[in-house]
């Protein structure tokens, strides 16, 4: 191969690896799901929707990435308040408000269902290539066998983390605790003991990777939790950054140019 035919594959296979850097963005699901059953007053639930609200504006709006929302609300039954939708700048506001809207169920605590439910609401529109389940709940679940069943199931299915708000002293107690912790094992990595508490807002776990349920002393203190949960999730899946990742082969690539340079100085020189 003459020296102008090496360098002119060596610019085709840089375009070639260029081009498979910038692929079509990454579609990220981010799921809420709020407790509304009769444990929760009429005041703290419209405190935890406002919260909620007030958090969903970290979500990017442009990128490489797009985010599906989609919220729901849960006690003895579970109910949809935003249907899977991905966020844009022109509809970030109507999501917020109809959040603001969202049906307090009274009942019991079917968290079993509310996974199941909003899972369903993800399959039957296509799972995004990541897909995140956030529970806010006050109490613990009618079933802790069935919601585990449930959580396992939703992994299996495809989602990749779940993740909790344990909030008041309903849910206060290190065997609760321990039991949401066990909730979100299995719905991120499908191993119960894998799950953790995670106290520290300022150190928050990857919720790709970890499952983990985050203590709230009350309702008044949820919007802090929610806010730097949504936000370390948005760091996490990479939607405050516009870096593209260079193609793995890169590297050696441009290495191998490298040695082009060498050869033609070589040749120059002789």
């Amino acid at each position: 191969m003459t020296r102008n035919k090496t360098l002119r594959a060596a610019t085709a296979a840089i375009s070639i690896l260029f081009g498979a850097g910038t692929a079509s963005a990454a579609v990220i699901d981010l799921g809420f799901v709020l407790d509304g059953s009769g444990s929760v007053s009429s005041y703290d639930f419209d405190s935890a929707t406002a919260a909620l609200s007030a958090a969903l504006s970290q979500i990017p709006t442009s990128g490489d990435n797009q985010y599906r929302v989609a919220v729901t609300s849960y006690g003895y039954s579970s109910y949809t308040v935003v249907p899977p939708t991905v966020v844009t700048a022109a509809n970030i506001a109507s999501i917020q408000s109809a959040v603001l809207t969202a049906y307090k169920d009274d009942g019991g605590t079917d968290t079993a269902g509310a996974i199941t439910y909003i899972t369903d609401l993800f399959l039957d529109e296509g799972l995004g290539d990541t897909t995140l389940i956030n529970i806010t709940t006050d109490g613990s679940p009618n079933s802790q066998y069935l919601t585990e069943s449930a959580a396992l199931a939703a992994n299996t299915a495809g989602v990749d983390g779940i993740s909790l708000e344990a909030v008041g002293s309903g849910v206060s107690s290190p065997y609760a605790l321990s039991n949401m912790a066990r909730i979100a094992g299995l719905g991120t990595s499908g191993d119960a003991d894998d799950g953790v508490i995670a106290a520290d807002l300022d150190n928050l776990p990857n919720a790709t990777e970890t499952g983990f349920v985050i203590p709230v002393a009350d309702f008044d203190a949820y919007g802090a939790a929610i806010e730097a949960k949504i936000g370390q999730v948005i760091d996490d899946t990479g939607g405050n950054t516009g870096v593209v990742p260079l193609p793995a082969a890169m590297p050696m690539l441009l290495a191998g140019l490298g040695v082009f340079g060498f050869v033609r100085r070589r040749q120059t020189t002789t």
